[in-house]
């Protein structure tokens, strides 16, 4: 049995968990069935059944590190895990590319969240003794950052030829199959959109069901609000909601987040899902964690193209990618897969070749036998790096008046 300890850096407490909370929370159920001792850390410390949990302080990571035999890491919170805990294997989780999501932020926030997101990134390639990213192409991404880092060096590569002891593809998973996701949702047009981030186009998709409802007169369009909204920023979601009442359109709905254990039920009401975005370097690496949520609950998806996407929605006829950014596409790939029951046989096809267990497979291999890369210092590159990147808490000392 080993003593793995997670550290989330999302809230858990509130039962309304976006994806990197989700991922933490199968990690925990998946390590758990592997016999494993589990502590998880979150920023409220909520409760998990089977872990120990407590909130995340310099305190619970310098207590909680000399006890365990593992961590696993995401985001920005490795920067506190880095400061404060003791060195001992560190998984650091990249399926989430922040720092390529962020981008989106110069113009509202300035540079300083590059500057903090490009500090910690660093930080994390220099420090992690395994990384885990979601796909083929995260993974030659993350290698180029591994490189320039010196952790990609020719010690690791006489080794390991394809370095997979230091970085593996664990992409997103989900549950078994739910008796809550039933064919009663075959007969709906009601349309599942889900939270609005800043690199989404709700605009695209309010027009687009406002079209496919000279068709469908009875298609609405639901979007959710976030549970973090201090944690991420919603500028997109006020320009939707603006737009829905300069348009006066009754059809658009805006909803809380639901709870994780909910979902299910919350999915059955309706007929499809909407996924609208540009491309860009974002499309590319990033992997849509409701995509695979929607498709465990059932929904044939419409969607903007994206690699990762693009291939399971063919593969497993469960949708329609849409290539162009035409209202008049979507209007009628939405039709299409409200009418097309098929794409639903897909969808659980889809659930069936994506359990957890499978896809965090490399994380249990790792767990079972953690190790410190004992060529992590090898070649580390003389970059300009800070020795502790701000964490958590300097930015919260920052944002009262504090010193930092």
């Amino acid at each position: 049995m080993t003593r793995a300890l997670l550290v989330c850096p999302e809230p858990l407490g509130h039962r309304q968990p976006a994806g990197i909370g989700i991922r933490f929370l199968e990690m925990a159920k998946v390590l758990l069935a592997d016999g494993h001792e589990v502590t998880l850390l979150s920023r409220d410390a909520g409760a998990v059944d089977g872990c120990r949990v407590d909130a995340i302080t310099p305190e619970t990571l310098q207590r909680y590190t000399a006890d365990a035999d593992v961590a696993v890491v995401q985001g920005h919170v490795a920067n506190d895990l880095f400061a404060h805990g003791s060195a001992i294997p560190t998984v650091v989780d990249l399926y989430d590319p922040f720092i390529i999501e962020n981008l989106h932020y110069y113009e509202s926030r300035g540079a300083e969240v590059f500057t903090h997101d490009h500090a910690t990134l660093m930080q994390s390639l220099l420090r992690g003794d395994l990384f885990l990213c979601a796909s083929s192409a995260q993974r030659l991404f993350y290698l180029g950052a591994l490189l320039a880092a010196g952790r990609v060096n020719p010690i690791a590569f006489e080794t390991d030829p394809h370095l997979d002891a230091l970085i593996r593809i664990a992409p997103f998973g989900v549950p078994p199959g739910s008796a809550d996701v039933s064919s009663a949702a075959d007969s709906r047009a009601d349309v599942l959109f889900g939270g609005i981030y800043d690199w989404y186009d709700p605009l695209l998709a309010i027009d687009a069901v406002a079209i496919a409802r000279q068709s469908l007169p009875e298609i609405t369009l639901t979007f959710t609000t976030h549970p973090n909204p201090s944690l991420t920023p919603q500028g997109k979601l006020a320009e939707a909601i603006a737009y829905v009442r300069e348009k006066n359109y009754d059809f658009v709905r805006f909803e809380p987040w639901i709870a994780y254990e909910e979902r299910a039920a919350f999915y059955s009401r309706f007929g499809a899902a909407l996924l609208t975005f540009p491309q860009s370097i974002e499309t590319d690496l990033s992997m849509r964690t409701r995509v695979y949520d929607y498709l465990w609950g059932g929904l044939p998806i419409v969607t903007s193209s994206a690699p990762g996407t693009d291939e399971l929605l063919t593969k497993y006829g469960a949708g329609v990618v849409v290539r162009s950014m035409s209202a008049n596409d979507f209007a009628e790939a939405l039709v299409q897969a409200l009418r097309d029951k098929n794409m639903r046989d897909g969808a659980r096809q889809f659930v069936d070749d994506h359990q957890w267990q499978r896809t965090l497979q490399p994380l249990v291999d790792f767990v079972r036998a953690p190790r410190i890369d004992p060529q992590k210092d090898a070649f580390a590159a003389t970059l300009h790096v800070p020795e502790h990147p701000r964490s958590f808490f300097d930015r919260i000392k920052r944002r009262i008046g504090g010193s930092s």
